[in-house]
């Protein structure tokens, strides 16, 4: 096999091409081809001529890479991805010297000989739509936090430039169009507004405040057609028990797209059998014997809900992986959905929810800790229900 280690960059790639994996690898370092390929025609041909037959690399660069991915795959070629957390101890388990691509591309080659037979060590590829539906989620996630500092901003200079608006809030929420609010401040004429501008005590609207709000509506319209493509993508058959699954939870648009796209497929989590990983083992705690449903840990670890043992002695501490967007978007809707008394959904779940809010409140435990048990119950109810339909 020609295992070619890829070290992905900004315009470029380090590669290392492995038929075998080297006995020492630091001597290696010092002896091995490394590969200096540019993302243009002659690195394309140069890329060619090293007929590697399985290409690993980290996800880091994963804008990047996906000019590479492409090519790889019209040669045939597998691109396998390790998580970005793995080779910097696996690096540093192979006594490399200090970190630099070429070590990185060595290294990543070095692993797939290590750990070519163990698919767990490698992330899994992901389905092309749930691919889409990710980068547009972050794509849009993106245009949030700019039109976030733009209404900032426009607020702001509104205090002195026409101040009896400056406090208006105008979210689009589910309206279908920029608020006339914006459209007004971009040049839209709306008669309202324009009589009040007439009285206004301010100085008068400024260029820049009629900028930021022309960004602020082109955003919003960009950002419209980002939904209809995601609603589009997971209106899909593939998707159809993922939405029913999460439906009396009442999530968000970009939530479901956020959650979907990190679960999906459900079988990921499965055993080696294509069925749900459950194993009989003794207790570390009780001493006792237990049931571990290890497929419902592997799902409640990739969406944050699941905490992560780090112990050493008699020191006990906890932390939380999984993806820090779908950490968030669960956080969010806790906040949004179950919290407030009014907005939490009218259904089995969502009543169970809020009664779990409630008590835990009513005893007196921090507002956090009681979030985190409620997406827990909430990650857990979803993957309870896919496994219904």
């Amino acid at each position: 096999m020609r295992i070619l280690g890829m070290d992905v960059g900004r315009g470029s790639i380090v590669a290392c091409l492995l038929t075998e994996r080297p006995n020492n690898p630091r001597q290696a370092y010092h002896s091995c081809q490394f590969y200096h390929i540019e993302n243009n025609a002659s690195g394309v041909e140069l890329l060619r001529s090293l007929s590697p037959d399985i290409a690993v690399a980290e996800p880091t660069g994963i804008k990047y890479l996906k000019f590479w991915e492409r090519w790889l795959l019209s040669m045939g070629c597998e691109l396998w991805l390790i998580s970005n957390q793995a080779l910097a101890p696996y690096r540093k388990f192979l006594d490399l010297p200090d970190k630099d691509d070429e070590a990185d591309s060595l290294a990543l080659a070095c692993y797939w000989f290590d750990y070519g037979d163990n698919p767990r060590r490698f992330l899994s590829r992901r389905d092309p739509v749930v691919a889409e539906i990710r980068d547009l989620v972050m794509r849009r996630i993106s245009y949030e936090r700019e039109v976030g500092r733009l209404v900032n901003i426009c607020h702001q200079d509104l205090e002195d430039e026409f101040p009896e608006i400056s406090r208006i809030k105008s979210p689009r929420k589910i309206l279908k169009s920029p608020p006339l609010f914006w459209r007004w401040l971009a040049g839209e004429e709306n008669q309202n507004y324009d009589e009040l501008y007439l009285e206004s005590y301010g100085k008068g609207l400024s260029i820049y405040t009629e900028f930021n709000s022309q960004l602020i509506c082109l955003i919003g319209e960009h950002e419209l057609l980002i939904e209809n493509r995601i609603e589009q993508l997971l209106s899909l058959s593939q998707f159809e028990k993922y939405l029913a699954a999460v439906e009396d939870l009442k999530f968000g648009l970009t939530t479901q797209a956020i959650v979907i796209s990190q679960v999906y497929p459900v079988e990921k989590f499965f055993g080696s059998d294509g069925e749900p990983e459950i194993i009989s083992a003794i207790g570390k705690e009780s001493g006792k014997r237990q049931t571990y449903d290890l497929s419902l840990r592997r799902f409640r670890k990739i969406l944050g809900v699941a905490p992560t043992r780090n112990w050493s002695g008699t020191k006990r501490s906890y932390g939380r992986g999984g993806n820090i967007m779908a950490k968030t978007a669960l956080w969010q809707w806790a906040m949004t959905r179950i919290q407030p008394q009014h907005s939490y959904p009218r259904t089995p779940i969502g009543e169970k929810l809020r009664a779990i809010y409630v008590k835990e409140k009513a005893e007196g435990k921090p507002l956090p800790k009681v979030i985190r048990k409620i997406c827990a119950k909430a990650v857990e109810y979803f993957y309870r229900e896919l496994l219904k339909h």
